[in-house]
């Protein structure tokens, strides 16, 4: 299936990585204010400073944005999943700028196939490593009934591509229902968790000494790809508040049983350090 028709678009244009599609969306922009939120979205700080755009933060609860909060811009720049965490309610957000005429650029890596997301102006996606759709490589833009937007196709798509993005694309439902679904499991164990019953692709755990939980953690767990399962916190693409996020995307591939094992052996260290 074309990604157009997945998510109900015309236009699409693909690039060598995420980052350099949200760079060819925002260069006909660079004269307008763009808005960010304060925590929990891709990091694009290098890209606005890098076009001289102007920006501005807008107050999240934990990274959850509050649409009544989106003002005095131009375009809105967010993730679908806030740092992976926690589901955003796109539907208001994207109805909040359309009412205010705000442009808005959402960020779908962490949450390509699900249903509520995918409806900005203009939808941006990641095809690297870990993502939904796992290409290893490249990224995409694309958008409807934008005119004048010239954002442009410059680049050569490397052999192989394109097919291996139509497999993503055929398991991504699937990939996300056991993420959502491991991250449910984790979720219930004895330690501190944020947006417990909400759903996200990634699990923050609060401790006052993360630093000290991972250096065992890390020793104990090893991920199917990276150097580490966990991710140290305060980060503004995640959260900004002390502990770690498990990136369950990083072992989607094990058995329920092992996740289990991998929930008690968290759970086990932050006991035993009784933090």
């Amino acid at each position: 299936m074309k990604i157009e028709d997945y998510l109900g678009t015309d236009k699409i244009f693909f690039a060598p990585s995420g980052s350099m599609a949200i760079f060819s969306v925002l260069h006909p922009f660079r004269k307008k204010t763009l808005g960010i939120p304060d925590q929990g979205c891709f990091n694009i700080l290098e890209i606005a400073e890098l076009l001289d755009i102007k920006y501005r933060f807008i107050k999240t609860e934990k990274g959850l944005i509050i649409p009544e909060n989106i003002k005095n811009m131009d375009i809105f720049f967010f993730s679908s999943f806030s740092g992976y965490l926690v589901e955003n309610n796109v539907e208001k957000i994207i109805s909040h700028c359309k009412k205010n005429k705000i442009l808005s650029i959402e960020d779908i890596s962490s949450g390509f196939s699900y249903q509520n997301f995918g409806k900005g102006d203009i939808v941006v996606c990641s095809t690297g490593s870990p993502k939904i759709l796992e290409c290893g490589w490249g990224g995409f833009a694309t958008y409807k009934g934008i005119e004048n937007s010239k954002i442009f196709e410059f680049m050569k798509i490397p052999q192989g591509y394109k097919e291996k993005l139509d497999i993503e694309i055929e398991n991504a439902e699937s990939k996300l229902r056991t993420l959502l679904k491991y991250n449910k499991i984790l979720k219930d164990f004895n330690f501190e968790v944020f947006f417990k019953d909400s759903n996200g692709i990634s699990v923050f755990v609060k401790t006052e000494s993360p630093k000290k939980v991972l250096k065992i953690l890390n020793k104990e767990i090893r991920p199917d790809t990276g150097r580490s399962l966990f991710t140290r916190c305060p980060r503004f693409d995640r959260i900004l508040e002390k502990g770690f996020v498990i990136e369950t995307i990083k072992i989607w591939k094990r058995s329920e049983d092992e996740i289990l094992d991998i929930g008690r052996k968290i759970e086990k260290v932050i006991k035993c350090l009784k933090i």
